[in-house]
């Protein structure tokens, strides 16, 4: 937006100073053809012995025009100025509906899909984009709520049924045979965790998830959930390095919630991951953070419709982080010599 104004500040600008050139031009020719071809005599009304003659040596023709140019050339630096300071006024007014817009659409997000943009006292073609604008609004609110109801009514359906084929192969597990009891358990568990998954992240994008803020010491709480994790990593012969800084402050949280995307990272780490799993918790300008970080596995990740795709785990904390007050999650991925890094942060303001 800032270069856009400029340019057309200086587009602005060039177009008057082209104008201003073009007149002294035709100014300084015009002059030259009175001072050096018309030849007069004029006298002067009140003064009948005064008369101006018109026979001016090359020397004074050179000296007059010469004046002429410089007085432009001086009164040139002001116009400029005042010219880019115009134009840059009349831009900036003339954008204000675009950054009104952009300031409100920054706002809305998929829980905020309710509001609108409204450009008051503007032109007639922001008055178009905006009612084009909250007609988009409207079709996207009303297929985002039809999606997020239909996904948690067909989790909620799915809950019931799994939980008894689960219930009917554990029951028949000694007339069937114990490798393949085994394997369909498993593929129920599996289904049922995915399925309570959707149906969480379903609720907690349509904002129907209950928070219980408290106070709530993170690093005790990082430590009491490593413990399982330790185990599953020494299986896989990784590490769980945790890092605590002794300024760490408590913040406010859902201990629940707080759990739920905690095991998420740490679980995508475990599943997705290599080498060790770094957990730094500290803070940054006041700002408190937990840091996890590790090695990007180079097998290709799950499918994204698996319960074990990292995008489904990752969409749960980011769902769950919006509805905490001041919390904000970020993911970022940087190439390392030896490998790709994956890092998850969590950070309260």
């Amino acid at each position: 937006m800032k270069s856009l104004r400029w340019r057309i500040t200086l587009w602005f600008t060039l177009s008057l100073l082209v104008v201003l050139a073009v007149f002294v031009g035709l100014t300084y020719l015009h002059l030259l053809h009175e001072l050096r071809v018309e030849k007069w005599e004029r006298g002067l009304p009140g003064h009948e012995t005064w008369t101006l003659h018109g026979n001016y040596s090359d020397g004074e023709v050179a000296d007059i025009a010469g004046e002429l140019l410089h007085l432009s050339l001086i009164y040139a630096v002001p116009v400029i100025l005042l010219t880019l300071a115009l134009g840059f006024y009349l831009a900036k007014r003339a954008f204000a509906p675009v950054q009104l817009l952009n300031r409100q659409l920054q706002a809305i997000g998929p829980r905020r899909l309710d509001q609108r943009v409204d450009v008051p006292h503007a032109d007639d073609e922001f008055r178009d984009i905006e009612r084009n604008i909250n007609a988009l609004l409207d079709r996207l609110d009303t297929r985002f709520r039809q999606l997020t109801e239909f996904s948690a009514q067909v989790a909620h359906e799915l809950r019931t049924p799994l939980t008894l084929l689960r219930l009917q192969v554990e029951d028949a597990a000694d007339r069937i045979e114990p490798a393949l009891a085994e394997s369909l358990q498993d593929e129920m568990r599996r289904l049922s965790d995915y399925v309570d998954q959707c149906l969480l992240l379903a609720t907690a994008e349509q904002g129907r998830l209950s928070l219980e803020l408290q106070p709530v010491d993170l690093a005790v709480l990082v430590r009491e959930m490593i413990d399982v994790y330790e185990l599953l990593a020494r299986e896989q012969d990784r590490d769980i390095e945790l890092n605590v800084e002794e300024t760490a402050p408590a913040i406010q949280a859902d201990p629940r919630r707080l759990r739920q995307m905690l095991h998420n990272l740490l679980t995508n780490a475990l599943r997705h991951g290599a080498g060790p799993i770094h957990i730094h918790i500290g803070q940054t300008a006041d700002h408190p953070r937990c840091e996890i970080r590790n090695a990007v596995r180079s097998t290709s990740p799950a499918p994204t419709g698996s319960a074990d795709s990292p995008q489904l785990g990752l969409r749960i904390v980011h769902a769950l982080a919006a509805l905490h007050p001041g919390l904000t999650f970020t993911t970022t991925t940087s190439d390392r010599p030896t490998s790709e890094t994956f890092t998850a942060t969590l950070q309260w303001r």
